[in-house]
């Protein structure tokens, strides 16, 4: 009788399952990364309060007459035309067309309704930006708002900055134009923003601080 022999190896062995590589952070890295991610915290919040604090700094003005306003304190205020109810706050700093707020008042009949004499209010200066700005273009007048628990209008106006003259280190800018006009007794006032689209999302709320620190006489 004849014996077979099973060759070596016939039916060899399943590999050994291979071996995860574990890596284990110990309690000292653990520690290091948490203290990383709370100083990068901390900073990021000591700045947003450093800028929040910058921006909300303002100077105050007041005049003879009891108009007064507060506006951002790294701003210039122009006077020069006060006595003709005009102050210009301006953002010189701005690389671009500097982002400026402006306060006016304008003579109004004392015996119109407040719809008419806000709406000739409205009209005037749209008159005269027509004629002294480039391109300038009325978007709308918009009655029956409320500007500091006054009878009120809104008013926006697109016009093209060309004040640096043929010799401009800048391009001319696109100025987007907004208008809160407030009658009260025989004046109108006008807190005016003049700013381009890019600036104008950071512009707003400190306009809006421009327009509550407002004494109207």
């Amino acid at each position: 009788m004849t014996t077979t022999t099973a060759p070596a190896n016939a039916n060899p062995p399943a590999p050994a399952a291979a071996r995860t590589p574990q890596f284990r952070i110990n309690q000292r890295d653990r520690l290091s990364a948490l203290l990383t991610i709370i100083v990068t915290l901390i900073a990021l919040l000591l700045g947003l309060l450093l800028r929040n604090s910058v921006e909300t700094r303002t100077k105050a003005y007041a005049d003879a007459s009891g108009v007064s306003i507060q506006y951002p304190d790294q701003w210039r205020l122009n006077t020069s035309e006060a006595p003709a109810g005009l102050l210009v706050a301006r953002d010189d700093s701005a690389p671009g067309y500097p982002a400026t707020f402006e306060m006016r008042w304008l003579p109004a009949d004392s015996q119109a309704a407040d719809e008419e004499a806000l709406a000739n209010a409205a009209n005037t200066l749209a008159l005269n930006r027509g004629r002294d700005l480039a391109a300038f273009q009325l978007f709308e007048i918009a009655g029956g708002e409320n500007v500091k628990d006054l009878p009120g209008a809104r008013a926006s106006y697109v016009f093209v900055d060309t004040s640096g003259g043929a010799f401009q280190e800048r391009l001319p800018a696109v100025v987007l134009g907004e208008d809160l006009l407030a009658r009260k007794g025989n004046r109108v006032y006008v807190f005016s923003m003049l700013a381009t689209e890019a600036d104008r999302p950071g512009i707003l709320p400190l306009f809006r601080a421009f327009v509550e620190s407002a004494t109207l006489p």
